[in-house]
């Protein structure tokens, strides 16, 4: 089972950060497991150099001088001088930790670390054993226990998010996570929203906190009709947010290019903010006489604001690439300045059927990608240009892709779609300036590999009403791999994140009771949608961990990012009433939540030979009977986190132990040197 930590920074002059961790034995089977593992690995570069060895979820670290441990929040130490440091009793694993920084494969693990002196003898002895965290000195003196062994962290954050919402309905559309701080946009029709009251008939917010989980602002947008905000970006001169408005009286400001409502069933909006305070800097409206919807928001390295989403009204100014409404509904972007004080481009993009943008993202040179869902054949090259893949719709509707200059010119554009119904559904720019989508599908990969390449992790639909996808996309528009995620039920995959070394992370919720997966949180679906999370290989071939959370309603995620100590952030909404490992229950009718991801781990272990297996399984019960040649002998079990669950030093016959539903390793040390080891499955 994966269980959800808090890892606590640590307060060293340089920082020692937990990360997602995978235990490797062999290829039998995987199963998702806890960084909480009580190993001390090896440091190969992925922390400082001023650790030598750290625990696996950061509490406790080996410094070439000494020991240093996380006791209530402040960090103790020991020096044992001028002393060489030697690990004993390796784990039969290695570990391989992925973070944005980088990738590092193949680190060792040890349970016992000793310390000697020039003169070779032993002057401590750290080791983890049931008790936690043991250390004994050559002084004789009894053994201490610096970190006590506990099942779990106690805390609303450490057990793994927190709902969010007041007494009526609240909704997280949208999430970024930048430094410290995880940005939340949405809305909501509660009357007051921690502190902040509304003008009325629903207003957008945005909320900050801190990366543990603590409030730090939260602010309501609105007038007196329906304000939904939907997108958000954050950089750290401002915040920008985008949505919808039917509030004539929306609170713009003065000097912007559309302080007045244009009219029509809705507009969109543009507000922008102080990301420390969460006040307002400037607000403007976006829209003509039909309906207008802003769905997606970027800021450019130089603080120029792209907005985009879908619009029915044919007289919106446009400047650039496409100066005429297309057809029933266009997607349309606008380029601001920072201030909104004036638009610096804009255009529609669409063809004669329907077209949305759900997504926009500034790729380094200053140009800016698009990406939506259409209906649109592509007369007069109205969706796809200069570009051979993608060129020609399959069955409507067709996700596409759009790369427009820093003037709004198009560079090229593609669709992005297959012989059944394609949505794309979110776009990123990744640190190595690369594409990455996600979306949903209910079409099958024929032979022009639509979605998937034979080699993917899932290269063909699993059925149901959709599937999921992801894909990375290059900078001139052609694919570099794409992915299927889904099972027999309906999926959809809503937000996606890669590290520094293209390793990518994607959530979405499903109803699929076969969703492929490995170990998680919820061995099974638990209401009509849980939410997903899925961790591909740089590749796009190799799905190492695919997850559910979620609790007996619809828990519906948003958005994804990074937090300071590598953990993962999702937010959504929910209408379930308690949804583990959330603290609390819901406030009203559907809250927004946060939940807090880490510790995605494999552990794989060989099958041993049924012949000389000492072990049997009967009920819970774990009877060893140890050969001739094995007696006497030391057993452990250890939990697939790599928690010491039970150890007897003397074993000189038989042995017959109790354990409690989950998965083990087991390990038998015969006196003579020899070992068995079998992984038992306890139903």
């Amino acid at each position: 089972m994966l269980v959800l930590i808090t890892p606590t920074r640590m307060a060293l002059p340089r920082l020692v950060v937990p990360c997602y961790v995978f235990l490797t034995l062999s290829m039998l089977f995987d199963m998702t497991v806890s960084t909480a593992a009580q190993w001390f690995i090896e440091n190969r570069g992925q922390w400082d150099t001023l650790v030598r060895y750290a625990s696996a979820n950061g509490d406790a670290a080996v410094t070439p001088t000494g020991l240093r441990w996380l006791r209530g929040g402040t960090w103790e130490q020991l020096s044992f001088g001028d002393a060489t440091i030697e690990p004993t009793e390796q784990a039969a694993a290695h570990v391989s930790m992925y973070v944005p920084a980088g990738a590092f494969e193949g680190l060792r693990l040890w349970r016992c670390l000793l310390w000697r002196g020039r003169d070779g003898s032993t002057r401590a002895i750290a080791a983890w054993t049931h008790r936690g965290l043991e250390l004994r000195l050559a002084d004789g003196s009894p053994p201490r226990v610096l970190i006590e062994q506990r099942a779990a962290l106690q805390g609303s954050w450490a057990r793994g998010g927190r709902f969010l919402g007041s007494s009526g309905r609240d909704s997280i559309t949208a999430m970024q996570t930048l430094g410290g701080a995880i940005y939340l946009a949405g809305w909501t029709s509660s009357a007051s929203l921690y502190g902040s009251s509304g003008a009325g008939g629903g207003d957008g917010f945005c909320i900050k906190l801190s990366s543990t989980g603590d409030l730090q602002w939260a602010t309501l947008i609105g007038g007196s009709g329906e304000d939904v905000a939907l997108a958000l970006a954050a950089t750290s001169e401002r915040i920008a947010l985008a949505g919808r408005t039917r509030s004539t009286n929306f609170p713009t400001t003065s000097g912007t290019v559309q302080p007045s409502y244009g009219g029509g069933d809705a507009d969109g909006f543009v507000v922008t903010l102080d990301p420390t305070s969460g006040v307002r800097s400037a607000a403007t409206y976006i829209g003509g006489d039909g309906r207008d919807e802003l769905r997606t928001v970027a800021i450019g390295s130089d603080g120029r604001i792209a907005a985009a989403g879908t619009t029915e009204t044919a007289t919106l100014v446009a400047t650039a690439h496409q100066q005429q409404f297309g057809g029933l509904e266009d997607g349309y972007i606008v380029v601001l300045a920072p201030t909104l004080a004036s638009r610096i481009w804009s255009s529609y993009y669409g063809g004669r059927g329907f077209d949305s943008i759900a997504g926009a993202g500034f790729l380094p040179d200053g140009s800016l990608v698009i990406a939506g869902t259409t209906t649109s054949p592509n007369t007069g090259q109205a969706i796809a240009a200069a570009l051979g893949e993608g060129s020609q719709r399959a069955t409507p509707p067709d996700g596409f892709l759009a790369r427009l200059g820093a003037s709004g010119q198009r560079l090229w554009g593609r669709y992005y779609g297959s012989d059944g119904q394609d949505s794309i559904t979110s776009l990123s720019i990744t640190q190595s300036g690369m594409i990455l989508v996600t979306g949903y599908t209910n079409g099958t990969n024929t032979a022009q590999s639509y979605f998937a390449e034979a080699q993917a992790a899932q290269n063909n639909f699993a059925g149901g009403a959709w599937d999921g996808f992801v894909a990375v996309i290059r900078p001139e528009g052609t694919r570099l791999w794409g992915s299927y995620y889904g099972g027999s039920g309906s999926d959809r995959c809503t937000a996606a994140l890669m590290d520094a070394h293209g390793y990518v992370y994607v959530t979405g919720w499903t109803t699929s009771s076969d969703l492929p997966r490995e170990e998680s949180e919820n061995a099974a679906i638990a209401g009509a949608e849980d939410v997903m999370l899925g961790f591909f290989s740089p590749d796009g071939r190799r799905r190492y961990a695919s997850l559910l959370y979620g609790g007996s309603g619809s828990d519906l995620p948003s958005g994804i990012g990074w937090l300071p100590d590598s953990t993962i952030a999702i937010a959504g909404s929910t209408t379930s009433e308690s949804f583990p490992p959330l603290d609390g229950q819901r406030s009203g009718d559907f809250d927004g939540f946060v939940l807090r991801v880490g510790g995605l781990g494999i552990l794989s272990a060989d099958a041993p030979n049924a012949e000389s297996i000492p072990f049997r399984l009967a009920g819970s019960a774990l009877h060893v009977l140890l050969p001739e040649e094995c007696r006497p002998a030391r057993l452990e079990i250890y939990t697939l986190g790599g928690m010491l669950y039970f150890s007897d030093q003397q074993i000189s016959s038989t042995a017959e132990i109790e354990l409690p539903a989950g998965a083990y390793a087991v390990r038998l040390h015969c006196g003579r040197g020899a070992e068995f080891r079998a992984v038992v499955v306890v139903p």
